[in-house]
């Protein structure tokens, strides 16, 4: 009879351990991507982000919920050089990795005949996303959307230039895979390591404008972890190279279309409290067989109680993305960062996560 409560015994340990060993990998699997920069949809003013100038320089608010820069009328410049403001965030941590999601809404507010690449006094309109590793190589990714500047000189070592057109007066999102850009231009990222990152967003003019150029920016983000990946549903989104593009004439907005799929991560989480629940209860019943067999003589046994297994974590979760679902769902599948998070009354971090589970859940494109 022991062996056979000792087989008893190893099989519950065994299945017990397969199980936390199954829950840990999928875990990793799912482990939400951390975002990275501060204060990307300039909420709390210019908080987190460092202001620079570009030669004698120009000008910015963040009043409104969003970047606002502007390079005013001045002296005349001479030459061929550029003058601006920029805006840059350094991120500097030890678990960075190459699968990072870089996502901005932008809105250029430029006349064509400063935004044609034929002008000769063109505005400059770019993001660079700067990578640096521990062995001390740097590599710049930059991304131009009005047109490419690097067609004013010659590409600078370790430089990969990207022109991802924006037009003007409208704004429009972006998703970009740094990852694949990267390999596309320097070859595989598995020998870097690394240790810095440096965002920027610019407004650059040469010469005098003709009038006062601007550029409009909102939901800068930087996620590492899984990437995004666009849906193969026809939608209002257009996909160019790497980039996704979402073309909009009101205030920056993140499209999405509801679904009425269940979403597999609570599938999993239930099958997994099922099973913690099933081990608990037949480790629960072969202790009180063994109590009983250990002392005969009494006529109730004294079984410890075991706690139930904690499912609020679990349902607060699934409450949360409901809701989030039912109010993109009310908006017509359509919703604003900040509006939306003051509804909800949810950070934007919290928001953009549970999008994100819902967009893996395939509950929304």
């Amino acid at each position: 009879m022991l062996t056979f409560s000792m087989k008893r015994l190893a099989f519950l340990l065994v299945v017990l351990m397969a199980s936390t060993s199954i829950f840990q990998i999928h875990s990793s699997h799912a482990e939400e991507a951390i975002e990275l920069l501060t204060n990307g949809n300039f909420d709390q003013g210019i908080y987190g982000w460092v202001t620079y100038y570009i030669d004698s320089g120009g000008d910015y608010d963040a009043d409104n919920g969003y970047l606002n820069m502007w390079i005013p009328q001045s002296s005349p410049v001479s030459g061929m050089k550029e003058h601006g403001i920029g805006v840059r965030q350094v991120v500097d941590r030890r678990d960075l990795t190459f699968d990072l999601t870089f996502s901005l809404s932008i809105r250029p507010e430029v006349s064509h005949r400063q935004s044609s690449p034929s002008s000769l006094m063109p505005t400059l309109v770019r993001s660079r996303i700067e990578l640096y590793t521990s062995t001390g190589d740097a590599f710049y990714l930059v991304y131009h959307f009005l047109w490419a500047a690097s067609e004013l000189r010659d590409s600078e070592p370790n430089t990969a230039h990207f022109l991802k057109p924006a037009g003007t007066y409208a704004w429009k999102q972006y998703i970009i895979d740094v990852k694949k850009d990267f390999e596309k231009e320097f070859g595989s990222s598995s020998s870097y390591n690394i240790e810095r990152i440096e965002v920027c967003l610019e407004l650059a003019q040469i010469s005098v404008p003709f009038s006062i150029p601007r550029a409009l920016w909102d939901n800068i983000s930087l996620i590492c972890g899984i990437a995004a990946t666009p849906t193969s549903t026809p939608t209002t989104q257009t996909f160019e190279s790497t980039t996704s593009q979402i073309t909009t004439t009101q205030a920056p907005t993140t499209q999405i279309v509801p679904t009425s799929t269940f979403p597999p991560e609570a599938i999993f989480w239930i099958g997994a409290l099922t099973s913690v629940v099933a081990i608990s209860a037949a480790a629960l019943v072969y202790l009180t067989g063994r109590r009983r067999r250990a002392y005969p003589s009494r006529t109730t046994a004294s079984v410890r109680r075991i706690s139930p297994v904690r499912v609020q974590t679990i349902e607060e979760l699934m409450s949360l993305d409901d809701k989030v679902y039912a109010y993109i769902s009310d908006h017509g599948g359509e919703i604003s960062w900040s509006q939306g998070c003051r509804d909800l009354g949810i950070s934007m971090d919290e928001l953009k996560v549970s999008i994100e589970r819902l967009k893996k859940a395939g509950r929304i494109e």
